[in-house]
């Protein structure tokens, strides 16, 4: 089915540079084809910090802030585009056609891999999706555990309205799950600390109230859904459910812990990724 992309022209107009700037677009490396990293809510592109130097020794490689994320633009933020995933998948294809990026491979963690299959269904600039612990959906459902009951979301968000450095404080050694490596935890808690608290909470919402579930089968690409060992944003039945229902998906277990492992397993992530691009492409 045809997706319209809701385009920023009265902002941008034809000024590829200004989409580039708004997103605080990063390259690395150089060659061919491309990889682009999206980063999850309450972080930004420095969450790649360890990964992109590995990844982009062979290929180039993309980082840019979703917009009220890091380095992006306030000044272009607009709370009725960004209600939805859709206005940052829209975000996502303007980004690739400013830059005219082809037989790209994206990279998204959590709750980019919706945003990255969203920015699939628009554009056939993308071959190929990664998924690092994604999921359809977080909240559960008949017959469906996605981790989360409405009362659970509603506690999250109301945290975060309540007290958003208590918010991050709690929640960076729960989703990181490495309780050995407090450096890791204080660099996610600053992570979250350091993003608008108001824009973080309504990104937040726009995601745990999102279900992807019936588009899935809509999209044709080879799709690398990974999964860590345990992972207490996303359990592993709805990641099963997310490579069930996507034609070309399937599901590969990481030896590691927490819904983090550009992080906590930089290497390993690396090397898995760098295997699924060195697959021949149907």
């Amino acid at each position: 089915m045809p997706h319209t992309i809701v385009r920023r022209a009265e902002a941008f107009g034809d000024d590829r540079a200004a989409i580039l700037n708004a997103h605080a677009v990063h390259e690395l490396g150089a060659g061919a084809p491309p990889l682009v990293l999206l980063h999850g809510f309450g972080s930004d592109q420095s969450i790649w910090s360890r990964l992109a130097p590995q990844l982009s020794a062979q290929r180039p490689v993309i980082l840019y802030d979703h917009m009220g994320s890091g380095g992006s633009d306030l000044g272009h933020y607009d709370a009725a585009r960004y209600a939805t995933l859709d206005g940052y998948a829209d975000d996502l294809v303007e980004v690739l056609d400013a830059l005219d990026l082809r037989d790209v491979t994206l990279v998204g963690h959590s709750v980019s891999g919706m945003i990255s299959l969203l920015g699939a269904l628009r554009t056939d600039r993308i071959a190929r999706l990664v998924m690092i612990g994604a999921s359809p959906r977080y909240l559960n459902d008949t017959g469906y555990e996605g981790g989360f009951e409405p009362a659970d979301v509603a506690d999250f968000l109301g945290m975060m309205e309540l007290d958003f450095q208590g918010w991050a404080r709690t929640l960076a050694p729960r989703v990181l799950d490495h309780p050995d490596r407090p450096d890791l935890v204080e660099e996610l808690s600053f992570s979250f600390c350091r993003s608008d608290a108001e824009i973080t909470r309504r990104f937040a919402q726009a995601t745990f109230l999102s279900d992807q579930r019936t588009v899935l089968g809509a999209c044709p690409l080879p799709v690398l859904v990974l999964q860590s060992e345990s992972d207490a944003i996303v359990p592993l039945s709805a990641a099963q459910v997310l490579a069930g229902q996507l034609p070309g998906g399937r599901l590969e277990m990481l030896k590691t812990r927490g819904h983090y492992p550009q992080l906590a397993a930089p290497h390993l992530l690396a090397a898995t990724i760098e295997r699924f691009l060195a697959e021949p492409q149907a």
